[in-house]
Order: structure tokens, then C-alpha cells, then sequence
């Protein structure tokens, strides 16, 4: 594992990681327990679960071969979705009508169709003008590639690792720690908050993040381990934005925060999600896997506003 440190990239994301846990401690006195307990069960037990777990797995595609000027595409794709969630996705919402908007359940799907748009349906399509299908980005697999034993086991242990964590240590997860909702409720509602977050998080992010992203800066810098940490560090900050326009209720945090204050934290506690998840990607190629992964991680801090947007 020490051949990690001498990659220049890995290195660099430690830098920024430190300078991050410092920020938070020095100008937010963010409890420094905090944040290595996250650091030690996501960076550290979660990324080494997940490369026992596919460390023997064949990747279910190969990676296709960059071709000219990738770099120029896959930069303006980052610039486009760093643009969106910055500035585009309050003009895109002025577009949506005030009836749709006002009704919770209603505007949770409009969101979703645009995140659907965005991160997916158009960089497909700018890479399938390229050459590139479905099956390249793991959404065409056999039974076999997608149900193996393998993968279910990688699920199984992955997604225990996630609820236990989320349970027990999440802020976020608090209301069902509380026991706020009645077993009933919980039986009946996370079956279709999973079905939801399957798609809502798991295809929006990991198509982008894993699928796109990081496979494709680990071809042109033929390195999985710089995809993997280029392409977690992003994830992490792409959640930063979100979370200072609309709070973090779902993180634990009520009181509002300035925007360097989600940078920071985002690039401490999802870039290492980012992380176990790349490798994961990086072993398997099955997009289904790390979109259900990705998934159960979301579960348990979604619950309570999903519960209460959906009536559930």
C-alpha cells in the first residue's frame, strides 16, 4: 500500500484533506474526533472493505482508449456541471411552473429530471457522438455480470458498513435513531426511499462521478488510483454548493454556514465516500452495484424528509 504515497495525486489530495481538517478546527472548531472518526470508518475501513471485496473481480467492460482532444471534452463536461450547480440551477428552476414547484413531491421530481438531463442524458450523448454506448459505462450488463456472488457479497457487507455507520454516528440519521417513525413505517418507506435514492442519487452521481468521470481520467492519466482520487475529491466538492444554498438538515447541520465552510467539509467526509465507491467501480465496472451502494449510504439521512415529503 506505500506505493500509494508516491503518487503525486494521492499526495495531493491528502494536502487539501489536511488543510480542510484544519479549517474546520481552526475557524469553526469543528471537534477534530469528529471528523477522524469519519476519516477512519469512511476513508480507512470503508476503502479497505471495499478493495478486499473486489480485489479479485475482472471488470465486467474494459475501458475504452481516450481519443483526441478527451481532455478539452471531459473539462468542459466538469466546467458545465461546476456551472450548474453554481448559478444554472436557479435559472433552470425559474422555468419550472410555481404549481409544480409548490407541491413538495411534485418538485422533488422535477429535480430529478433535470439532474437526470444534466448529469446523464447529456454527457451520454456528447460521448456517444464519440463512440461510446451504454454498455461502455456499465448499464449493459449480463445477469451473470450484474448478480454474481461476488457482487452480492460486496453489497451485502458494504451496505451493513454504511447503515451501521450512518446509524450510529450520523447526524443526520437522528430521527430514526430517535425512533420517530414506528417500525411499520420504516418497513414500508425504505424499500421505496432505496428505490428512489437508487435513482435520484445513485444513477445521477455514479453515472457522472464513477462511470464517466473517473474512468475516463484514469485512461487519459492511466492510472485507476488518480481516477479514483481525482474523481472523489470533485464529488466532494460537488456537494458543497447544495449544501450552502439549501442547509444540511440531512448532514446534521441546522445553522447556516458560509460556502468555504462546505467546501471544507465536503471535501472531509464525501470525497472518502467518493473513494470506497471508485473502488468499487474500479473492480467491477457494474454501475447497478455502486448506484444500490450509493444508495444505502443515502438511506437512513434521507429518511425523515423523504418520510415527510412523500407522506409516508
Amino acid at each position: 500500500m506505500l506505493y500509494l504515497l508516491r503518487n503525486k495525486y494521492v499526495l495531493f489530495f491528502l494536502a487539501i484533506y489536511l488543510i480542510s481538517l484544519l479549517l474546520l478546527y481552526f475557524n469553526f472548531h469543528q471537534p477534530v474526533k469528529d471528523t477522524l472518526v469519519v476519516f477512519i470508518c469512511i476513508g480507512v475501513i470503508f476503502s479497505l472493505l471495499s478493495w478486499l471485496l473486489v480485489k479479485d473481480n475482472s471488470p465486467a467492460i474494459p475501458d475504452r482508449p481516450a481519443f483526441n482532444n478527451e481532455w478539452i471534452v471531459l473539462a468542459g463536461l466538469v466546467l458545465f456541471f461546476f456551472f450548474y450547480v453554481t448559478y444554472g440551477t436557479g435559472w433552470i428552476n425559474q422555468l419550472i411552473p410555481a404549481s409544480v414547484k409548490d407541491v413538495a413531491w411534485k418538485n422533488d421530481i422535477a429535480v430529478t429530471v433535470k439532474k437526470l438531463l444534466v448529469f446523464v442524458i447529456i454527457p451520454f450523448f456528447i460521448y456517444k457522438s464519440f463512440g461510446f454506448s451504454v454498455k461502455d459505462f456499465g448499464l449493459r450488463l449480463s445477469k451473470n455480470e450484474m448478480f454474481n456472488r461476488k457482487n452480492f457479497i460486496t453489497f451485502i457487507v458494504l451496505s451493513i458498513a454504511a447503515l451501521s455507520f450512518q446509524y450510529f454516528l450520523s447526524g443526520g440519521a437522528a430521527p430514526v435513531r430517535e425512533g420517530q417513525f414506528s417500525f411499520i413505517r420504516l418497513l414500508t418507506g425504505l424499500p421505496i426511499l432505496f428505490t428512489w435514492l437508487f435513482i435520484e442519487a445513485g444513477l445521477v452521481e455514479e453515472f457522472f462521478f464513477r462511470a464517466l468521470l473517473q474512468s475516463r481520467i484514469a485512461v487519459l492519466l492511466k492510472s485507476q488510483v488518480t481516477g479514483i482520487v481525482i474523481s472523489g475529491l470533485i464529488f466532494g466538492l460537488a456537494h458543497a454548493p447544495g449544501l450552502y444554498l439549501r442547509g444540511a438538515e440531512s448532514e446534521g447541520v441546522s445553522e447556516s454556514m458560509p460556502f468555504y465552510f462546505w467546501a471544507a467539509y465536503t471535501i472531509t467526509a464525501m470525497s472518502l465516500a467518493g473513494i470506497f465507491l471508485g473502488i468499487v467501480w474500479s473492480r467491477t465496472k457494474n454501475l447497478y452495484l455502486v448506484m444500490a451502494i450509493h444508495a444505502m449510504v443515502d438511506l437512513l439521512p434521507n429518511t425523515a424528509d423523504f418520510f415527510h415529503t412523500w407522506g409516508l
